[in-house]
C-alpha cells in the first residue's frame, strides 16, 4: 500500500481539480459548439451594414440640432454634454465608413463577416450614444416607452 503525504497530497488534489475543470470546460464548449447559429446571408449583412451607417448619420444630425438648440438657450451643461456625444458619434461614423469600405472590398467571406460584426458593434455603440444624448437634455425622463391608457366609467 502506497501512502502519499505532505505536498504529494496537494499535488494530487490539484491534479484532480484541474482535470475536472478541463473536462468540464470541454463539455461546456461542446454544448456551445454543437448549438446551431443562423448565419445571415450576404444580402442581409449588406442591408444591416447600410442600416448601421444610416442610423449613425441620422443620430449625428439629431444631436447636432439638439446642440444648436442648447447653444441658442445658452445652456453650457447641455452644450458640453451634447458636444461630447456628437464628437463620439462622428468618430464612430468615420470608423464605420472605413469598415464599410473594407466590407465592400473584402473578397473572403470570413473577412466580410468580420467587418459586418464590427459594424454591428458600432451600431450598438450608436444606440448607447443616442441614449446618452437623450440624458444630456433630460429626454430620458419623458421617454416612458409604450403606454396604455385605460378609462373606467362608473
Amino acid at each position: 500500500m502506497t501512502r502519499v503525504t505532505g505536498n504529494g497530497t496537494r499535488a494530487t488534489l490539484l491534479a484532480v481539480v484541474l482535470l475536472g475543470a478541463a473536462t468540464g470546460g470541454i463539455a461546456a464548449q461542446g454544448t456551445t459548439l454543437g448549438a446551431t447559429r443562423r448565419v445571415p446571408s450576404p444580402a442581409e449583412q449588406a442591408d444591416s451594414v447600410r442600416a448601421t451607417l444610416q442610423r449613425g448619420s441620422v443620430l449625428a444630425q439629431r444631436i447636432s440640432s439638439m446642440l444648436e438648440e442648447a447653444r441658442r438657450e445658452n445652456d453650457i451643461i447641455r452644450v458640453t454634454c451634447l458636444n461630447d456625444k456628437l464628437t463620439q458619434v462622428n468618430a464612430n461614423m468615420r470608423t464605420a465608413q472605413t469598415r464599410m469600405a473594407a466590407y465592400q472590398n473584402a473578397v473572403d467571406q470570413d473577412q466580410r463577416a468580420h467587418e459586418a460584426t464590427v459594424l454591428t458593434v458600432l451600431g450598438q455603440k450608436f444606440q448607447v450614444l443616442d441614449q446618452e444624448a437623450n440624458r444630456c437634455v433630460g429626454q430620458d425622463l419623458y421617454d416612458t416607452g409604450s403606454t396604455k391608457v385605460q378609462t373606467e366609467i362608473d
